[in-house]
């Protein structure tokens, strides 16, 4: 299905330039001269994406987002900004723009920004569907570069009924990637169940899995269907997969093999059309080494390996989660918290972040119920040992918009220097344009 998309900018011509151009892909676009006309346009159709010119006459583009967010709708806003106002174009990210690109721009650059926001608001919409919640801001994955290179490849794999094994450290959401993995597959409408490997003993375990038939063991007073069976033409999650006794192993190997069970205690066996997704916070490759882990279960199922860096390595989606937890705490707790002290950000971005995305929205849950005010404070963390170095003095509050400033320099350095300087490279790992980036160095005094 096309993508519907919305562009507005207030001159014609160069209306007519992008519409004509991204006709020639999967797109259907309307236009609008003035963000009035967007609204009213909005109102009649739904659309997938609004790419926006930021200075217009009257209503400026950071007011049409700011319009759709009173919604309560997810949909990208892409804003288009000239060299002078680039500093408004982050006041927009702040505000909830899916990214913002600088003119003069090339159109194959913004056909990609428009894809990426498409994916997200497919993604969003096919969870919406299948996993009412009251919480809109809960689809939280950020920008980083190994974070979009596992949804990628989600993309890629999901449709196929291929295993997928998920690692990553603990905290780092490797069930919400598996209920993402469900969610664009073709078995997105069978059921999606979830069994922690690590938070039952071997006989419970495998009965869990495979069910039991009447007397199997002491307890079973009547026969019960296993999880497998259960899942027909859907997906099963197996958490911590690493911890499966050798016993269950062998037994899972051998449903993943034939594609049937037999119930504990029982020789009837029954078939079973599942997909298969599992995930550890194990070295499963170490176990291998040590013989705990068999390896040819592992290879059936890591057909697909996906891993999830730990927070630590992405500390420019720092900035992002931060900002959603707050939210979400806020009209959990009826709060107002607006700001952020710089030292307790500073420490944020230092911390190692050992529980990783849990761990920080543990900190940040104390810290909010805490504060007295609109501000968290060093003081509002109440830790028993500290997350990272203590800034030297206290600082000023940091809005998120600085946190988000700072993260963003801080991500320009750290690619820069992987480039060896080639600042071509660096715009592309960065996933902006050249001229964008050359932008940023000049507003971060950069160059």
């Amino acid at each position: 299905m096309n993508t519907r998309l919305l562009i507005v900018d207030d001159e014609p011509d160069f209306l007519h330039v992008l519409k004509t151009y991204f006709s020639f892909g999967a797109f259907e676009v309307q236009t609008a001269t003035a963000g009035a006309q967007a609204l009213a346009a909005l109102e009649q159709t739904q659309f997938d994406v609004v790419v926006t010119d930021m200075a217009m006459p009257g209503m400026t583009g950071l007011d049409v987002l700011r319009e759709i967010k009173k919604t309560g709708v997810y949909l990208p806003v892409i804003i288009m900004t000239g060299v002078g106002t680039i500093e408004n174009a982050v006041e927009a990210i702040q505000a909830g723009a899916f990214h913002y690109i600088a003119k003069p721009f090339s159109p194959s650059d913004l056909v990609n920004l428009v894809t990426r926001a498409a994916e997200h608001v497919d993604m969003n919409r096919r969870l919406e569907r299948e996993v009412p919640r009251a919480d809109p801001d809960h689809l939280v994955l950020g920008q980083s570069r190994n974070i979009r290179e596992v949804v990628q490849m989600i993309s890629k794999v999901a449709a196929s009924d291929a295993p997928v094994l998920i690692m990553g450290e603990t905290g780092t959401g490797k069930s919400l990637f598996a209920r993402m993995l469900h969610e664009q597959s073709e078995r997105r409408s069978g059921p999606f169940l979830t069994i922690d490997c690590a938070a039952l003993v071997e006989n419970i375990l495998e009965s869990e899995l495979f069910g039991h038939v009447k007397g199997a063991f002491t307890g079973a007073v009547s026969a019960k269907r296993g999880l497998l069976e259960e899942a027909q033409g859907g997906t099963v999650f197996l958490d911590e997969v690493g911890e499966l006794s050798p016993g269950t192993q062998v037994k899972l190997l051998r449903a993943i093999q034939e594609r049937e069970i037999k119930p504990v205690g029982g020789n009837k066996p029954a078939s079973i059309d599942v997909r298969f997704i599992s995930a550890t916070s194990r070295d499963l490759r170490q176990e291998l080494a040590d013989g705990v882990f068999r390896r040819d279960l592992y290879f059936r199922l890591a057909v697909i390996p996906l891993y999830l860096p730990p927070l630590r390595e992405r500390r420019e989606d720092l900035p992002l989660f931060v900002d959603h937890f707050v939210k979400r705490l806020n009209r959990r707790y009826k709060k107002r918290i607006s700001h952020i002290d710089k030292d307790v950000m500073d420490m944020f971005l230092a911390a190692p972040w050992k529980g990783n995305i849990r761990e920080l929205e543990n900190a940040l849950e104390r810290a909010v119920l805490l504060a007295d005010g609109e501000n968290i404070t060093l003081a509002n963390l109440c830790l028993d040992a500290p997350l990272g170095p203590r800034p030297a003095r206290p600082s000023a509050p940091v809005s998120l918009k600085e946190a988000v400033e700072e993260a963003e320099k801080r991500a320009i350095l750290q690619i820069l220097a992987e480039t060896e300087g080639n600042r071509t490279a660096a715009a592309k790992v960065l996933g902006i344009a050249r001229r964008t980036l050359y932008d940023k160095l000049a507003q971060y005094g950069l160059e």
